[in-house]
This record gives C-alpha cells, sequence and structure tokens, in this order.
C-alpha cells in the first residue's frame, strides 16, 4: 500500500461524484414522468425533449428517440435514445451518450442503471474531469452501490488526451476496484508513457485520502562521501489528530538508521511534533575534520527535534522547543544546511506566558547544548522568570510608568552557578509639542541588579545605575499629485537624542550578557530619514527610504574594546564561558561613523488569504513551505562611512529583480575593511554609537541566485555563496525542473556542492499521483518557488496548487541530506 501523504489519487473520486450527480435526479422518469413536471423529493424539475417520445403504457415504459436532451438544473444528457422503464425503474440510454455537469463530462455508447438501488452499468465510456485534467476509461464501468465501483479494461490519467491524442503518461489495468473515500486497487496495471509500457504493477493499492497508513515513495540519492542513499517510509495514521512516520535508511559509505516523526493535534490549542534521526555509523565520515585513521568508527549517533504548544487559557500560553544531538559534531558532519554546521549552540527551551490586565509575566528554561562553542561550563537559564509593564499613566497624569524586572538561575555543570535579580522601573511622558513642530519626549530609567555572588568572590553584588535621555523629532511632508490620480508622499523626519549613564565598577561581575555590561554613556545621536511612497488608491511603492545617523561622544571617549576574535583568552573565566570579556586598547574618537541606509522598493514578503488563516502543521523550524515567496523588487543598501578615513568602512547591498515569473535575481555582497566595527544600539537605545568592537580582518562576502523559464519546458535556478577573500565558495546549488506542456508530470534534478562533499539526485511527480521526495526538495522549492508558485504539477507540497499538501520547511536537522 501506498500512502495518502504522497499520493493524491483521490482525483479518482469524482466518478463517484458524477453517479451521485446524475442517477437520483433520473429517478423522476419512475416517479412522475419525463415530462416537466413537479417532483417529489423537491429536486429541480427534469425536460426532456426528443424528436419522438412515446409511452407504452401497458408497460409504462416511456421511448425518446432522436437527439434526445435531458436537462436539470445544470446537469445535461444526451442520446441518440433513451428508454425508461416506469416499473423497475430501469433507464437504459444509448448511442452517442453524453452526461455533462459542473464536474464532470461522461461519454459513452450504452448507459444501464437501476434508479431503485442506484446500481448501473457504463459500456465503453470515458470520465473526463476538467477541474483535475484526469480522464478514465474502461470497457465496462460497473457501480455496486454509492461507494464501490469498478471498472474493467481501462485506463486513467492525468494528461492532456483529448480527441484520441496519446498521453504522457496513463496507468492502463485489468480492473480496478475503487471504494469512495477509502482506496484504489489495480490488478494488472502498467504505469505507461507515451503509451508505450515501463512500469508493471501486478498489483496496487493506495488509499484516496491524505491520511491512510501506509507505505510512502521510496528515496534514492547519492552523495559523493556518503555514498547511495536509500530511504523507505511507513505512515500511520493512529486517528484524525495523530499521525507516525517511520523512515529506515541506509548509506552505502556510512551506515544505516532510521528516521521517526510523530505530530499531533489534541485541540484546536494544543499540537506538537517530534523528530528522531537515528544513525548507526558503520564508516567514519569523509568529511573536513574526522580523521580517517581513527578507530571510533562503529557509533550511534542520532537528533532528537520537537516542538509543543499549549493555549491554556486565552492569556496563558506554554510553548516548548527541543533539539539535541548526540555529540557535538553532529550537525556540522552531517547536515546539509550551512546554518546548522555553522550553529555555535543547540538551544532547547520551555515558555510559559500570562498576559494580564496589566504586563505580562512569564517563566523560562533556557538549555544551550555546546556545539562549536561552550562546555560544560555554559551558563544555563534554569530558570527564568519576569515581569513587564508598559507605559501606563501615572495617576492620570501626563507622566507615564513603565517597568521591567526578572530573576535568573544561572546553573552549569562544572564551575559555581549564580542568581540574579534585575528591576528597571522607567518613567517617561507623553510627546511635548512645541510650536507643533519639534516634539520633545523626556525619559529616565533606574536600574538595580543583585548578584548572589561575584566573577571571583563568593560575597554578594550589586549594583545601581541609571539612564537619562531626551529625544526631539520633527515632521515635515508634503503630498504632490499624479496623472492617473495617485500622489507621492514626502516625508522628512529628524531626530536628535541625548542620552547619559554614569560609568559603574564591572571588574568584579560575571559578565554574562548585555545586563551585566552598562558601559557608561554620554552619547548624542542625530538621525535623519527621508522617505518618498507613491499611492496609487489601493497599493503603496517605496522610492525611497534613506536614514542617515551618527553619534557624538559628549564626553570622555572609548580607550578599550571588547575583543570576541577565535581562541582570544579573557581575564577571568575560561575560552567556553568568558566570566570578563578579553579587551584591547583602542584610539577613541568623538564621532562615530555614520550610518547610512538605503531601501528602494516594498521588501516586506506577500501572503495570500488562505495562507494568513492556516495553521502549519509540518515537520521542521519556521513555515517556509507556507509562505509565498517574495515577488517584489527592491535594492537595499546599509553601510557605515568613516569620517577620518574619508571612506566606507562596511558596505552591505541586496538586489532583488523579478520579471514576472519569467525570471528572477537576487544578487547580495558583504563588505568589512579591516579596523574597528560599530556596535549597533545597546541595551537602553537601539539606534546609537556608543562603542566600538576590537579590530577585525577585511571581509569580502558575495552571494548570487536567480532562476528562468526556458521555452522547451524547464525552468532552471542556482544559488552562490562566494568569500572574495579566499576565492573559496562554501556552497552552491544548482536546480532544474522540466514540466511537460499540460503538467502533468515534472522532473527534477539538483546538483548541491559543498566544501567537503557533493550531492545530486532526481525527483518525478506524476501529477494528481504522486511525487518523490529526498533532501534537495527543500533547496529547489527555494530557488525556484518564486517562478512556479501555485502551479500544477510540482514535485512538492504547493498549498496553493490543485494537488498541495500543506506543509512547512525543511527537517530540522537528520541524518546526512537531511
Amino acid at each position: 500500500m501506498v500512502s495518502g501523504r504522497s499520493w493524491t489519487a483521490g482525483r479518482l473520486c469524482v466518478f463517484a461524484v458524477v453517479f451521485l450527480f446524475c442517477f437520483p435526479c433520473l429517478v423522476w422518469a419512475k416517479s412522475k414522468s419525463v415530462v416537466p413536471g413537479t417532483s417529489a423529493s423537491g429536486s429541480a424539475p427534469l425536460d426532456v425533449t426528443a424528436n419522438r417520445i412515446d409511452y407504452r403504457q401497458d408497460q409504462e415504459v416511456y421511448e425518446a428517440d432522436g437527439s434526445v436532451v435531458i436537462l436539470q438544473g445544470t446537469m445535461r444528457l444526451t442520446a441518440d435514445h433513451v428508454t425508461i422503464e416506469a416499473l423497475s425503474g430501469v433507464v437504459h440510454a444509448s448511442g452517442h451518450v453524453h452526461l455533462t455537469d459542473p464536474q464532470a463530462d461522461v461519454t459513452t455508447e450504452r448507459m444501464d442503471f437501476n434508479v431503485n438501488t442506484e446500481a448501473g452499468v457504463i459500456t465503453h465510456g470515458q470520465l473526463y474531469v476538467p477541474q483535475s485534467n484526469t480522464l478514465v476509461g474502461g470497457r465496462l464501468l460497473q457501480r455496486f452501490s454509492e461507494y464501490h465501483y469498478r471498472v474493467k479494461e481501462g485506463a486513467f490519467t492525468n494528461c492532456d488526451a483529448q480527441d484520441g491524442e496519446v498521453p504522457a503518461w496513463r496507468f492502463k489495468f485489468d480492473d480496478m476496484d475503487l471504494n469512495v473515500g477509502d482506496t484504489l486497487a489495480l490488478k494488472g496495471a502498467w504505469l505507461c508513457v507515451a503509451d508505450v509500457p515501463v512500469v508493471p504493477f501486478p498489483t496496487i493499492t493506495y488509499p484516496l485520502s491524505n491520511r491512510r497508513s501506509g507505505f510512502l515513495v521510496p528515496q534514492v540519492g547519492f552523495d559523493s562521501r556518503f555514498g547511495v542513499h536509500l530511504q523507505d517510509s511507513f505512515y500511520w495514521a493512529i486517528n484524525p489528530s495523530q499521525d507516525l512516520t517511520i523512515a529506515p535508511s541506509y548509506y552505502s559509505k556510512l551506515g544505516y538508521g532510521s528516521d521517526v516523526e510523530y505530530r499531533y493535534v489534541i485541540d484546536q490549542k494544543s499540537r506538537g511534533q517530534w523528530y528522531v534521526s537515528y544513525l548507526q555509523q558503520t564508516a567514519l565520515p569523509n568529511v573536513t575534520g574526522v580523521d580517517q585513521t581513527s578507530s571510533d568508527v562503529k557509533q550511534a549517533r542520532a537528533l532528537i527535534a520537537g516542538t509543543h504548544t499549549q493555549q491554556f487559557t486565552e492569556t496563558l500560553l506554554l510553548r516548548g522547543n527541543a533539539n539535541f544531538v548526540t555529540d557535538p559534531n553532529y550537525l556540522q558532519q552531517l547536515s546539509n544546511s550551512g546554518s546548522q554546521r555553522a550553529l555555535p549552540s543547540n538551544e532547547s527551551n520551555l515558555l510559559l506566558n500570562q498576559r494580564l490586565p496589566y504586563g505580562n509575566a512569564y517563566i523560562l528554561g533556557q538549555y544551550l547544548q555546546p556545539l562549536q562553542s561552550g562546555g560544560r561550563d555554559t551558563f544555563q537559564r534554569l530558570p527564568e522568570t519576569g515581569y513587564t509593564l508598559p507605559n501606563v499613566p501615572l495617576f492620570n497624569s501626563p507622566l507615564l510608568f513603565g517597568m521591567e524586572g526578572d530573576f535568573v538561575n544561572f546553573y552549569r555543570e562544572e564551575g559555581f552557578s549564580l542568581n540574579r535579580v534585575n528591576v528597571v522601573p522607567g518613567i517617561s511622558t507623553d510627546v511635548i509639542d512645541l510650536g507643533h513642530v519639534v516634539g520633545l519626549t523626556p525619559q529616565a530609567k533606574f536600574r538595580e541588579v543583585y548578584y548572589t555572588r561575584g566573577a571571583q568572590s563568593d560575597a554578594s553584588l550589586h549594583r545601581e545605575t541609571f539612564w537619562a535621555g531626551i529625544d526631539a523629532t520633527s515632521k515635515l511632508s508634503r503630498r504632490f499629485g499624479l496623472d492617473g490620480g495617485g500622489s507621492l508622499l514626502h516625508t522628512i523626519e529628524p531626530t536628535v537624542m541625548y542620552e547619559y549613564v554614569p560609568g559603574t565598577d564591572q571588574s568584579k561581575i560575571a559578565q554574562i550578557d548585555q545586563i551585566d555590561d552598562l558601559p557608561k554613556k554620554n552619547l548624542l545621536t542625530y538621525a535623519l530619514r527621508n522617505r518618498v511612497l507613491e499611492h496609487d488608491g489601493t497599493n503603496t511603492f517605496n522610492w525611497l527610504d534613506l536614514t542617515v545617523a551618527q553619534s557624538y561622544h559628549a564626553g570622555a571617549v572609548q580607550t578599550r574594546a571588547r575583543d570576541f576574535g577565535p581562541g582570544v583568552t579573557p581575564p577571568l573565566g575560561s575560552l567556553t564561558q568568558p566570566l570578563q570579556p578579553a579587551t584591547v586598547a583602542v584610539q577613541g574618537r568623538k564621532f562615530s561613523d555614520v550610518w547610512m541606509r538605503a531601501v528602494i522598493g516594498n521588501t516586506a514578503p506577500q501572503f495570500t488569504q488562505s495562507q494568513m488563516a492556516a495553521q502549519a502543521f509540518g515537520r521542521g523550524a519556521g513555515n517556509f513551505g507556507t509562505q509565498r515567496p517574495t515577488i517584489n523588487q527592491y535594492l537595499t543598501v546599509d553601510a557605515f562611512f568613516d569620517p577620518y578615513r574619508g571612506q566606507l568602512s562596511q558596505w552591505n547591498t541586496d538586489l532583488r529583480i523579478q520579471e514576472s515569473t519569467n525570471w528572477y535575481l537576487e544578487v547580495g555582497q558583504r563588505f568589512s575593511r579591516d579596523g574597528n566595527r560599530e556596535r549597533r544600539g545597546d541595551i537602553w537605545n537601539p539606534i546609537s554609537f556608543n562603542e566600538v568592537y576590537a579590530p577585525t580582518p577585511e571581509i569580502q562576502f558575495a552571494t548570487a541566485g536567480g532562476g528562468f523559464r526556458t521555452p522547451w519546458g524547464w525552468t532552471i535556478g542556482a544559488k552562490g555563496y562566494y568569500d572574495l577573500k579566499t576565492k573559496r565558495s562554501p556552497e552552491y546549488d544548482i536546480v532544474a525542473l522540466y514540466q511537460n506542456p499540460c503538467k502533468c508530470w515534472s522532473l527534477g534534478l539538483f546538483y548541491l556542492q559543498f566544501p567537503d562533499r557533493a550531492q545530486y539526485n532526481f525527483m518525478l511527480n506524476l501529477t494528481g499521483i504522486g511525487w518523490t521526495e529526498n533532501f534537495g526538495t527543500q533547496v529547489m522549492r527555494s530557488i525556484l518557488s518564486p517562478l512556479l508558485w501555485g502551479e500544477r504539477g510540482l514535485p512538492w507540497a504547493s498549498p496553493t496548487g490543485p494537488y498541495g499538501r500543506f506543509q512547512s520547511g525543511a527537517s530540522t536537522g537528520g541524518a546526512p541530506g537531511r
């Protein structure tokens, strides 16, 4: 049996629908008359016209000859001759019989059925469903009951095959047994390509619904380092709200194992999914960083990932997320995801959040499993609890009061643990208008932090500090009319903000996060935002969104900068868990670099109405598979200009252009000159430049991607990354998809090149039947979806397409190729 998760042969259910629509309507021939009349069952009247209509009263038989047309609502039946036996309820139609309704067309030479038992026979008939382009034909089509049908010596296809054309593919069979809403079974079947038998199926059964237990389509692939990959999967629909997938796999140069996925929806407020990938390694991975002479060959390796969401009430939410691997090198050696291979740690967390009439309270447990950085002395938040109160009027006055606070128990397996209490009350005012031109907003926050111990001492510590700031903002705008009723809106928003934080002694504090690092601040930041928007009544286009900002040190300048370079030994703590960051001397400057950010075009992604209403339910982080790819055209530039050296210190750009669904191009680059890096924002203000980091080497990086359609049915795309300094590419992907003219089948090819291995494979789709799926599916979908979104016949789930299965993106890891 083949599971319905990969096979969507339910299109043949329309065969049953046609009978359900056409049989009951002809009961009128028995109960009343073939002439226009009123039905006892309340159905629409049945109109019969013909060249001649005879009624044999002794036998209670109606005979209609010559150009017979029977109409009832949207149903239309034509034939050369129709006989209706009123007593037995038997109806005979012969000669160019053609039945049409909004769902399907039926053509045959003879149709016999009994309106009492609802059983019937169609001789040498065909059923065509325009919506799915499905054609079913056979020598004999039998209907045994409302849900049970059988077809003898027939064929079916979803390809264009009208007027006797040979379809690109079709299944020919000796016998087909159909149970509507349950299963479809074929005996003596062949898969024919261009009407040439290619693959035999002596017997095959697959479900007509998307949630039926059975085997999925097997996966076959090849990896230059891991060898041939074989995987078969069994899908178990436990009940309507739970399912389990077990997928044994084999790698010829690595080992064998299995993936297990469990998904559940307890109710509308509770759902989750858990994924386990197990690998019994029999050979060392032939990848970078693995000593091929090591004796540690045979070992069990696994990944566990899962999420659970529980909405207890409208205001109380529980959300859990788990990510574990058996060894720190698992993702780096086996994952095909560049972001996963570079992860410094695996994060698992459990969050309980309670919305209150005034504010928000939460309890958080967070565990970081060290991968590329960290160790047994890494601090874990077990647990953290906090409360946040947004600004509320204080005694109905113009003053606004807000507060945030938290308690954290920092635990670690090796080394000391500590507790920290952080309380931050704040006060501000509503905007104070000065002549309706400038708005002033004074603010102040006071921070009290208590520690149960210090970085070197068991004695408790506490630190008090405050942040005071005032910002002045203005807004100038003008609207210009355009021909055709549109308009241009030009807005200029200058902002000036002053901030002050007194210096405090941080030398005795274990600096774990930004709450523990509060440098002095005597800073003036000024910014100018310039926007030009075009409105045409329903749509808005961003012609320009330009922001320029710079900070000025009103007090002393920075003399030392934190150094986060790899291998730098901190003054306190270890490489895996610094307690005090390493610093280097820097030459402070009064003026920071000038930050500039320009955006031309609309960068926000687009969504369909069904996407926004639907709930993602599938393996993996995020819901990429449910999101419509961005089809906007835009250019973004993010840069820092060094006013002292008169040159750019950082320069980042992203360009995207697309011409309908014909082609698109994405190009990006990242450049950072050697030297200090500006720190963007801090815990007090996200747009300020109070510090710089220690000097780092120059970075030059480029990315490019795109796709295009060809006149020959091929859609080709690629994506790559290139380090201009090392002259190396960490990854590039090339994909191609062929769709035949009627899109009843498609063939996908892909090639993935990593620094230490290459992978390539193919994907095949028979529209309305199913497709093969493997580790390159997500890559191909991400590259080609901007051009193919919503089309039929794709070798992956398409939520807006007629054969889409709603699912989320790629898995969070797993065995090689996942």
